[in-house]
């Protein structure tokens, strides 16, 4: 053992993790619930430090090619509380599985049926093993408390807005493979709380679509307007396939379930579920002054309802700000103004105005009707791309308003009080181009992310352990790790990786987050807040590297050049 293997297995013994080494010596018990990971033998184990070689080379005899790990065989995930996509799987199938694979186009037949008392035992597990992840709290006397309820005729003894609580299952070929349980409220909605699918089960077969239909369905009997539930902020793929089915995330709560994990809740209007003709989409033109009296009788008949002094001086004064859009500066406080037509009928506006720092107000913006809004956001949102880093409106607190802001992925950022009119609540919402979902920016995973690591690290004793030279050594240890993985490589090949092997992508963010993970402490142990220290940096770089002198030239060549 030497060089970067060395560094790596004294580092990891000094921080108190990693592979089981000699008895009596720290890291000897791996604990319950770590999957112990064995590196896979790189060029340094091979005779003579043989190549890795890869397509295009030629390969020394009598040695195959290997492929790397997938997912599965790296970790496996805890369950969440919901479902994933086809695409998030990563999950290594069972043994009954692989017996009972079908041919290439047959999946097993879904039925969705009540629980029964038989069913216990499986909707035990599958609640304890999915929830424990994200959720504190004892789960197999949730289970019960559920299925009791269920069994019950339906009566939770204990629940206060709750009416009714109902327990459904999805089977395939005679096997429990997902759970639901549904809790009817006073208010005329229904929480799903929770819905699970056996992880070695999901995307394979649509039990969860399944699982979800039935919800639909049971809101629609019992004449519910909405459907809800949350799901956990790390599970953030579980989201994805409730907004890929048209669900919308309307909240979230730091620390609701447990201390430090980010809670998103999420709703569905049940009425929107009736299927209705599409109506003809929005056409938008530049303002232009044969609109004028239009304009002004739109704006002053609709703004008031949350904007106090909406005359025709202000409509002048925006038309005058359009007007003077050609001078392309901030200071003149220039307008783009766009009418939106549905059948020739101006059913909304937008006016886009330039701030300082390079964000852009819409103000004002208005239509008649929550689709004619979210088609004008959108609308919004092309015109934003590649022109600005952020879009921000003020708009009143409505229903309609805050639905469709919320089914456009907007982040409600404030509220401000009687700041447009007396006795009345303005809502700042923000977009920012490329995200793809509303909550959880990247700022604010990262911190809750943060205090669930070092919660973890806490709850082991791992942090008693550590010292800045070891978490230092860590860091450069799993680094190398990372650069094992690609260093006989040439771009081509890890370009060709990326694309068709699922694994090899999974093996990489993995060692990456091994490096974030030592950071996390090293930076708690120093005492130093590490996106504060990585700010502070980047404004040093932006100083020291001026755009118009080092555009397509590597640092280091500049700061030699200097």
């Amino acid at each position: 053992m030497h060089g970067p293997l060395l560094v790596r297995r004294l580092a990891l013994e000094a921080a108190g993790v990693g592979r089981p080494v000699r008895p009596g010596r720290v890291g000897d018990h791996v604990p319950p619930g770590v999957v112990h990971r064995r590196r896979r033998p790189s060029h340094r184990d091979r005779p003579g430090g043989g190549r890795l070689v890869r397509r295009g080379h030629a390969r020394p005899a009598g040695r195959r090619r290997r492929r790397p790990p997938s997912p599965a065989r790296l970790i496996r995930p805890a369950t969440g509380h919901a479902l994933t996509s086809r695409k998030s799987r990563g999950v290594a199938l069972t043994t009954q599985q692989k017996n009972n694979e079908k041919p290439s186009g047959e999946s097993d037949e879904i039925v969705i049926r009540d629980a029964t008392e038989a069913d216990r035992a499986v909707i035990r597990a599958l609640l304890h093993g999915s929830l424990r992840r994200n959720y504190d709290g004892d789960h197999v006397a949730q289970a019960d408390r559920i299925i009791d309820a269920h069994l019950g005729g339906g009566r939770d003894p204990v629940g206060h807005f709750s009416k009714t609580q109902h327990v459904y299952v999805a089977e395939a070929d005679g096997e429990v493979v997902g759970v639901m349980n549904i809790a009817e409220k006073r208010q005329g909605t229904m929480k799903i709380s929770p819905l699970i699918v056996n992880p070695d089960f999901r995307g394979s077969n649509g039990a969860g679509s399944a699982l979800l239909a039935k919800s639909v369905e049971v809101a629609k009997a019992r004449g519910v307007r909405q459907l809800y539930g949350t799901v956990a902020e790390p599970s953030s793929w579980i989201e994805t396939f409730y907004l890929n089915r048209g669900w919308t995330c309307g909240s979230q709560s730091n620390s609701q379930y447990r201390p430090g994990v980010v809670e998103h809740a999420i709703y569905y209007d049940v009425e929107d579920d009736d299927p209705a003709p599409a109506p003809e989409p929005l056409k938008f033109e530049e303002y232009s002054p044969s609109r004028y009296e239009e304009l002004e009788h739109f704006l002053i008949s609709r703004m008031d309802v949350f904007v106090d002094g909406i005359d025709e001086e202000f409509v002048r004064a925006l038309v005058a700000g359009h007007e003077r859009r050609s001078s392309g500066a901030v200071e003149a406080k220039y307008k783009e103004v766009y009418l939106g037509y549905e059948s020739d009928v101006l059913s909304s506006v937008v006016a886009f105005g330039p701030k300082k720092g390079g964000s852009v107000k819409l103000m004002p913006l208005s239509a008649t009707s929550r689709r004619a809004l979210r088609e004008t956001l959108r609308f919004a949102q092309g015109w934003a791309e590649g022109r600005t880093h952020k879009l921000y409106t003020h708009q009143h607190v409505d229903p309609e308003v805050v639905a469709a802001f919320q089914s456009e992925m907007w982040t409600l950022e404030g509220l401000l009080p009687q700041a447009y009119s007396a006795e009345k609540v303005a809502a700042q919402w923000g977009w920012l181009p490329g995200e793809t979902t509303h909550l959880g920016r990247d700022s604010d995973r990262l911190k809750a992310y943060t205090e669930r690591f070092l919660t973890f690290v806490r709850d082991r004793g791992w942090d008693e352990l550590e010292e800045a030279r070891s978490l230092a050594m860590a860091v450069g240890g799993e680094a190398g790790e990372l650069l094992a993985e690609l260093q006989w490589l040439s771009e081509a090949d890890i370009v060709e990786l990326l694309g068709s092997e699922r694994g090899f992508r999974a093996k990489l963010s993995f060692e990456a987050a091994d490096i974030l993970n030592y950071l996390i402490r090293f930076a708690r142990y120093c005492d130093f807040d590490l996106i504060e220290a990585a700010d502070k940096k980047l404004a040093v770089n932006i100083d020291r590297f001026p755009v118009e002198e080092v555009r397509g030239s590597k640092g280091k060549r500049y700061k030699s050049d200097r």
